[in-house]
């Protein structure tokens, strides 16, 4: 099962139980309903569970029997074909929440959040969307809008977005599962990250230990080595014997064991010492 269809089977559970609140819910479940005919509506809901609870409601509120044909409902309340043609009424500060739970029950889906977020309702009444817009941006909700096949599509990738939608439609099990799988997805790339570190750490320490032992081969090539420090020839055998030991590790082979900080001045002083001779080789090459 989906997770569109977990949290639409969640949606339909929350029954308003205020007369106001009931009317709101209604409201948004036949808000995306096409005028047919004189007083006729159909609705195309293309979850089963939206048309089965579209149907129950206009039966409870409206005492009417939608019909089905060609996957839509039919309905010829003269109600509900007055409520159609004007904007839903939010009485009270809960009606708001009831009129999204239905919207979403009808019209919305959501990706499930382990691949995605993205929220969209799907309007076949394009008419209507400029109130769904300025219902969504009064409550500080921006959502995009785009064309799709027979409507429009008003959408969202914000997962806070999203998250405050299913707080206010009292989607609770959707939201935790939506909040889990962010959480899930925040550790993964906190442990990505740290892996790519370490990785772009190893490089640049092989790439260090590869330059150093390059330039201690030319020391010994150009029989220069001698010709240094002795504390500066004991790193230099050292290194070459242990390419692969880390500055930690280097540092520790040294008799006297020496600072890690010391270390590293002396592989400079042995890359500045190659680098010297091989400039003043390829001077007198000239």
């Amino acid at each position: 099962m989906n997770y569109s269809l977990i949290l639409k089977q969640e949606l339909i559970q929350g029954v308003p139980k205020a007369l106001c609140c009931r009317k709101a819910y209604a409201a948004g479940l036949f808000f995306d309903a096409l005028e047919i005919g004189e007083g006729c509506l159909a609705l195309a809901p293309t979850a089963a569970v939206a048309r089965r609870e579209c149907a129950r409601v206009y039966r409870e509120q409206y005492r009417r029997e939608a019909l089905l044909g060609g996957g839509a409902l039919l309905f010829s309340s003269e109600k509900l074909y007055a409520t159609r043609n004007s904007e839903p009424v939010l009485a009270c500060a809960q009606c708001a929440g009831h009129f999204l739970r239905g919207l979403l029950i009808v019209c919305g889906s959501v990706t499930d959040p382990q691949k995605a977020y993205h929220l969209e309702l799907r309007l076949a009444n394009t008419e209507r969307v400029p109130y769904l817009a300025r219902f969504f941006e009064e409550r500080g909700w921006h959502l995009g809008c785009r064309k799709i096949r027979g409507g429009l599509g008003l959408y969202s990738k914000n997962s806070t977005v999203i998250e405050e939608l299913l707080t206010v439609t009292s989607a609770h099990q959707a939201l935790f599962t939506m909040m889990n799988a962010k959480i899930a997805r925040e550790i993964r790339n906190v442990e990505n990250r740290a892996t790519n570190c370490v990785a772009r750490n190893i490089h640049r320490a092989v790439d260090a230990a590869t330059r150093q032992c390059e330039a201690v081969s030319e020391l010994i090539r150009s029989s220069r080595l001698e010709k240094m420090p002795p504390e500066l020839q004991e790193t230099a055998r050292l290194r070459l014997e242990n390419s692969e030991a880390s500055l930690t590790e280097l540092a520790q082979l040294h008799n006297p064991p020496i600072t890690k900080s010391g270390l590293n001045h002396r592989l400079q002083k042995i890359l500045e010492f190659a680098s010297t001779g091989k400039d003043a080789e390829e001077n007198r090459k000239k």
